[in-house]
């Protein structure tokens, strides 16, 4: 009976211990397989088709892409390929370079940061990575060339110390008009404005000769400018921003400027629109109707201290002649 018991045991034993192996032996393929399963590292750029390939593979905005002439570089360059970026409009983009050794690469890099600092007009964004140059234009945002320029240095090198900041959609608006409160408006032309404040307007509509028109909002905004000597603002000011919609009432050619309105206030300043970043269609050719923007510079003080604004609109005209009159427009200033 002792015997029995002993073989009992050590028959349950030595099944339990095979089981064990039977669970171990499964688990080393899944251990092997679940290695195999890890994606495999990226091969790290070597030519410019590679670096493009990251760009694309990145989610970056990618147009057309062509090779550049020889006159860009070509007796320095090893290879080189010409960018479109659609957002930043037609024609626009940039250029990645490859060269053979750090010197014509600096070369290349100085005459487009030397370009840049001769005029904003012709800035442009450059950032290096091994032997890899790329240039974008300067209206593409610091943020969106950031992406760019991070993955050039993955790309290349493995790894990127770059910084991107969190974007939020619901802080950009298309236009002047449509913006909110923070919300950020790019002009390539004037600069960025970032709304600052919403006001009331008079629900109301004025006319001068055959053109009726109402001033559908009022807003202030901090405007950074893109270039201050050229729409004569400083590099950061504040304005006000008036939205316009006129219709012309007949079937004749006329014209209405609110862009050349005049804007009193209360605390006895008295500010002309300016009319290099104000876009309003003037001309009215038949019975159409125009929208637009009018745009004051109000300066380092804003609206402060201002509780009543006045807008003077000069009268329509008709083959350079006068047909209407002069419209004034009083709007308190209160805050939505």
């Amino acid at each position: 009976m002792k015997k029995q018991l002993i073989f009992s045991a050590a028959l349950v034993l030595s099944l339990g211990l095979a089981g064990c192996g039977d669970d171990k032996a499964k688990e080393e393929p899944q251990k092997e397989n679940g290695t195999k399963a890890e994606e495999p590292q990226k091969v790290l750029a070597k030519t410019v088709d590679d670096v493009l390939k990251h760009f694309k593979d990145d989610g970056l905005e990618l147009g057309e892409v062509s090779d550049l002439p020889k006159d860009e570089f070509g007796n320095i360059r090893k290879e080189g390929k010409r960018i479109l970026i659609p957002s930043l409009g037609d024609d626009s983009g940039g250029r990645l370079f490859l060269f053979d050794n750090e010197e014509n690469l600096k070369k290349a890099k100085s005459y487009y940061d030397e370009l840049g600092n001769s005029s904003p007009m012709f800035y442009s964004h450059t950032h290096q990575s091994g032997l890899f140059l790329l240039q974008m234009n300067g209206d593409m945002e610091d943020n969106e060339f950031a992406k760019f320029a991070a993955t050039l240095e993955t790309a290349v090198t493995g790894s990127t110390n770059i910084e991107i900041k969190e974007e939020s959609k619901a802080n950009k608006a298309d236009n002047l008009t449509e913006a909110n409160v923070g919300d950020v408006v790019k002009n390539d032309f004037a600069g960025t404005y970032t709304i600052t404040d919403l006001y009331e307007v008079p629900n109301e509509k004025y006319k001068s000769a055959d053109v009726e028109f109402s001033i559908d909002g009022m807003k202030t905004a901090k405007l950074v400018a893109q270039n201050p000597e050229l729409i004569e603002t400083a590099a950061e000011t504040n304005v006000l921003i008036l939205s316009i919609t006129g219709e012309n009432l007949s079937d004749d050619t006329v014209d209405f400027h609110p862009s050349t309105t005049k804007m009193i206030t209360d605390t006895k300043r008295q500010i002309d629109s300016n009319v290099m970043i104000s876009s309003f269609e003037s001309e009215f050719i038949g019975k159409v109707i125009q929208k637009g923007e009018v745009i004051f510079d109000l300066g380092e003080d804003g609206l402060e201290g201002v509780k009543e604004l006045k807008f003077v609109f000069d009268s329509t005209s008709k083959d350079n002649r006068f047909i209407g009159e002069k419209v004034t427009v009083v709007v308190p200033v209160n805050k939505k």
